[in-house]
């Protein structure tokens, strides 16, 4: 089992204390840069919001930018999971299928 890092770090004058696999300990640091940054163009760019909303805005636009990354010939993340789904329900469908047949 690996060792726990942890890793302080702040964000809207907050500071926190998270644990995180030593190995991941990097990876964690990038992604608290990438929220910071988010919550910084929301509060350069938006209305003066709450703690709380800010953090729900960055977040979103986190998830938003990951759901349109691009995968294998430009399937955008989304797609790819849609198209996934359909398969596998496609597969549970001619499974049942099979299985009565089968009685």
């Amino acid at each position: 089992m690996s060792d726990v890092a942890q890793v302080e770090i702040e964000l809207l004058g907050r500071s926190f204390t998270i644990g995180t696999p030593a190995e991941e300990k990097e990876t964690l640091q990038e992604a608290v840069r990438l929220l910071a940054g988010k919550i910084e163009m929301i509060q350069q760019h938006g209305k003066v919001m709450d703690a709380d909303k800010i953090a729900i805005m960055a977040a979103l636009n986190i998830a938003h930018d990951l759901l349109k990354t691009k995968v294998g010939e430009g399937l955008e993340m989304a797609a790819f999971q849609r198209k996934i789904r359909s398969m596998s329900e496609a597969a549970d469908q001619a499974l049942r299928e099979s299985q009565q047949a089968l009685f």
